[in-house]
């Protein structure tokens, strides 16, 4: 089966064409185009996604991606044999309904997809939730024009399922299934999924069988991360800045200050290499999260800082490096718990946050160290980030739900189990 997948929840635009086989009990996929056009540039001015420019940037970017990855798939894209004129009037009509709200959309639709040949696929799987609406709609009415003009069945995916599933991907062109034969040692599964918008602790039953156990009280990782990088005025997205700058002052040793004795910790002009921020709710009996607290902490403690004469340069790399570490000391803690509490066979990790390598190598000690008997793995990196490829793999375990076209809506706080 050959399943091509769009991806428009926030800011990437994806499109990526699959093969599946094997069958449910042992998935295989093999990728056979993945194609993602980022956003960072556009939203990195206002420190942060903005809905309406997503939208915006999906309309254009949609018609392109599907080429380039139809081109990548090795599928037939000439336009030659389809010329729009061929096009019944009532088709065009029916497209133009659909991409109404999307004006930007409807006009390269006519003028690069009409005409292309139909690719020799399965069906269409699409991002329906949850994330930003705008960006959604943009994705799923996109979905709707192609699947009304090739004829295709439509399913609704979970963006968070596909950031779970992402763990059983490979590389374009290589076949890829979860690197154990037997798949009973590995559910039921944990799967931290820590993104830009999510923060959860899902309890993975088998494939299409989820019950989220903890997720975040206010603040996701990923967002309490771009707000203290702009804080420390170091730019977006703050994930990969901050564990960049945080790595400055590793194995560097100095004298550890907190937040509380800041008025008689200063030594001359000397640059500050150790700070104490505090781990909410890492104590707490349940495995839900909370980052806005420390964000705020770090808000007061750079004000502190200055008050008492530092300069931002003086501090920003320990404060980058102690945020970072509070975090994940929590994320890890949290984990733990969970997998011990709920005898799990395998630990997962998934979402954006989870690129970062310090989390990476902290946690897969940390699992080996305290819980030996259960599997460790995490997606590869590049398959952390918003893709399509992920949205495909999940598509594999809900093909009962195929709909037709017209049956597609989104659902921007769409829950996993």
């Amino acid at each position: 089966m050959i399943i091509l997948a769009i991806e428009t929840s926030c800011d990437e635009t994806a499109i990526s064409v699959l093969k599946t086989s094997a069958g449910r009990r042992r998935p295989e996929f093999k990728i056979l185009s993945n194609i993602v056009s980022s956003q960072v540039k556009v939203h990195a001015p206002f420190w942060g996604v903005v809905p309406n420019l997503a939208k915006r940037e999906h309309q254009k970017n949609l018609p392109s991606v599907l080429i380039k990855a139809l081109k990548e798939g090795r599928f037939p894209i000439s336009n030659f044999q389809f010329p729009i004129f061929k096009q019944s009037e009532l088709k065009v009509q029916q497209i133009e309904k659909i991409l109404e709200r999307e004006t930007e959309l409807l006009k390269r639709f006519k003028k690069d997809i009409l005409s292309l040949k139909p690719p020799k696929i399965d069906l269409i799987a699409v991002t329906h939730g949850p994330g930003l609406e705008p960006a959604l709609w943009v994705g799923v009415n996109f979905a709707k024009a192609l699947g009304f003009l090739w004829k295709k069945p439509i399913i609704g995916i979970n963006h968070l399922e596909g950031h779970a599933l992402a763990n059983w991907l490979a590389p374009v062109g290589k076949k890829s299934q979860f690197p154990i034969s037997n798949f009973q040692k590995v559910f039921p599964a944990l799967c931290l999924i820590v993104s830009g918008g999510h923060t959860q602790l899902v309890l993975m039953k088998d494939f299409g069988k989820y019950k989220t156990i903890g997720e975040t009280r206010d603040d996701a990782a990923g967002e309490a991360f771009d707000k203290v990088a702009r804080m420390l005025k170091l730019g977006y997205p703050g994930g990969p800045v901050i564990a960049k700058i945080a790595s400055d002052i590793k194995n560097q040793k100095s004298p550890q200050l907190s937040s509380t004795t800041l008025t008689t910790s200063r030594s001359g002009q000397a640059k500050i290499k150790n700070i104490k921020l505090p781990r909410p709710m890492i104590n707490s009996k349940d495995y839900d999260f909370s980052f806005s607290g420390l964000k705020t902490a770090v808000l007061y403690l750079i004000k502190d800082l200055e008050k008492n004469g530092y300069a931002l340069n003086d501090f920003r790399a320990a404060v980058a490096a102690e945020f970072q570490q509070a975090v994940i000391d929590v994320l890890i803690s949290k984990t733990l718990k969970a997998a011990e509490n709920y005898k799990v066979k395998s630990v997962l990790l998934g979402g954006g946050v989870s690129a970062n390598k310090n989390l990476r190598r902290q946690m897969e000690k940390a699992v080996k160290e305290k819980l030996p008997k259960v599997i460790y793995h995490e997606p590869a990196i590049k398959f952390t980030t918003d893709n399509a490829a992920m949205i495909a793999a999940a598509a594999c375990f809900h093909l009962k739900r195929k709909k037709d076209w017209s049956k597609i809506e989104t659902a921007a706080n769409l829950r996993l189990g």
